[in-house]
Order: C-alpha cells, then sequence, then structure tokens
C-alpha cells in the first residue's frame, strides 16, 4: 500500500494498533470504499451495517432472485461476512443493527440512541462514517445518526473517539460511487494509494458480492478519508443537491421535516441540527 505524502495528516489512519470501529449504512459500503486500504490494516477493527441492506419494495428482492425480503437481507448479509472475513475481520466483530434499507431517515432517533449505546461499549479510538452529501438518503441518515449519536456521548461526560470519513458519493444515478468528496471546506484529505496486491484484496471482496451486479468495480486505484466538515443536516449540502427522490421513499423537504423532529427529540434545548 503506497500512500500520498501530502495527504499524510491522519497519524491514527496509519497505526495498527488504533481501535477502529466503521458505521457505514449498507453491507458493502464498507468495501467499496476502504476494502483496499484499512479493513485489513487495523488489529482491532469492528463494522456496524445499519440497515439491512433490503429494501422493503419486493422489486428489489426479485430482481436478486430472492422470493422475500428477508431471504435477501440474509443473502447480503452473508456477502459481506464473506467479503470481511479476507480482511481478517470475524463474524463476531460485525454489528447489525438491521433497520430495512431506505427508510434509516424514519429512525434517526432509534439509530443515534443504539450507536451511542454502542460507542460507550466498544471504545473506539476512531469512527469510519459516510458524509453528509445528498445522494443515498441512508448514508445520510447514517452520517447523521453517528454525529447525534457523538454528540450524546459530549453531553453525558463521556470521551468521543475521532471521527473520519469515508469517500463514497453516489452517482446521479444511484448506481455507481465515486470515490471522492464533494467540494467543501473540510480539512485535508488523506488518499491511500492502492498497491497491485490491495487491489487484488478489494477484487476478491467484490467478488463475494454476488447479489449486486450494479457494483462499480473500476475505483481500484485509490480510497479517500477526511474529518468531517460542520454540518447542518437541515439544510441541503454544500456542493451538492439532495438526490433522494431516486430511491422513492423520502424527498428533499420530507428530510428536513424528519431531521428537525428527530433533533429536537435528542436535544430539546439545541434549536439547530449541527
Amino acid at each position: 500500500l503506497n500512500r500520498t505524502p501530502m495527504f499524510d495528516v491522519h497519524q491514527k489512519l496509519h497505526d495498527p494498533r488504533t481501535r477502529v470501529l466503521f458505521v457505514v449504512a449498507h453491507p458493502d459500503d464498507e468495501v467499496i470504499g476502504a476494502g483496499g486500504s484499512l479493513l485489513s490494516r487495523f488489529e482491532q477493527c469492528q463494522v456496524v451495517h445499519v440497515t439491512d441492506g433490503a429494501p422493503a419494495n419486493m422489486l428489489y428482492a426479485q430482481h436478486a432472485g430472492f422470493n422475500t425480503t428477508f431471504e435477501y437481507a440474509d443473502a447480503r448479509r452473508e456477502e459481506a461476512a464473506m467479503a470481511l472475513s479476507l480482511a481478517g475481520i470475524a463474524e463476531n466483530q460485525i454489528v447489525e443493527l438491521g433497520v430495512t434499507d431506505q427508510q434509516l431517515s424514519y429512525q434517526l432517533v432509534s439509530a443515534a440512541r443504539r450507536l451511542s449505546k454502542l460507542f460507550t461499549q466498544i471504545e473506539p479510538d476512531i469512527v469510519i462514517t459516510q458524509p453528509y452529501e445528498g445522494g443515498h438518503p441512508d448514508h445520510d441518515a447514517t452520517a447523521f445518526a453517528t454525529h447525534a449519536a457523538l454528540r450524546l456521548l459530549r453531553r453525558n461526560g463521556f470521551k468521543t473517539p475521532s471521527v473520519f470519513e469515508i469517500a463514497l458519493h453516489p452517482s446521479r444515478d444511484g448506481k455507481k460511487r465515486v470515490l471522492d468528496f464533494l467540494t467543501s471546506g473540510a480539512a485535508e484529505i488523506t488518499t491511500l494509494l492502492l498497491d497491485e496486491k490491495a487491489r487484488d484484496l478489494k477484487q476478491q471482496m467484490f467478488a463475494c458480492f454476488t447479489t449486486q451486479p450494479d457494483l462499480q468495480r473500476e475505483a481500484f486505484s485509490r480510497e479517500r478519508f477526511r474529518k468531517p466538515p460542520r454540518y447542518d443536516f437541515a439544510a441541503p449540502p454544500k456542493g451538492g443537491l439532495q438526490n433522494y427522490e431516486n430511491f422513492g421513499t423520502v424527498n428533499d423537504s420530507d428530510w428536513e421535516a424528519l431531521v428537525r423532529e428527530a433533533w429536537s427529540n435528542l436535544f430539546p434545548t439545541e434549536a439547530k441540527p449541527h
């Protein structure tokens, strides 16, 4: 694994002794964004899949060759476990919150509280999660829930881990993943360049996801990470437009209302969801 020295500013990402927790929306997001670099790097690495990867709309399961969404969710769980095992991550290092795919926007409060509890139990040094970029609503809901969970910890006097974001922005059609970030005022980006061994590992992990024929298989040259900017989750993300309509479960105005409601529930004395 090579690295770009000018971006080599986050030393914790280069220390194998760091306790790392990935918090991602779907069972494969962590492999797409970090399968060649970070997943196999750390001695203590765990992964949280917030959703089950199986939308309630049966068309998704049927398209993948399954009769029920439960069968589809089981298949996605098994694929992820097989892929992560190639990086040395055992099944007991994978946590599943089990939220139905594309429904996380409606469970922001419970997700934040469950993640907060997990953080106190696992005590990671670093949490790596998804940025708020207006792509897949589950990605943005995962970002919200993660930041809200950390805020809950701080308000209750707990030490909080460092947070990094994984570059995993969906394309306009929602089918591809662009391994880069939208333009923002965030801190420097750490770019990890994948050597032949790392690319081979990532390709082997991708091959485990047989239910995902549209999985983007081209981004094997680099993976990118950064410290998060300061977000206003109730406003459209800077540098991008919300793209929720492609997924048919929540629209832009719904998102704003859901975020404000969740924030007032979690932090009744704080007005702005940030």
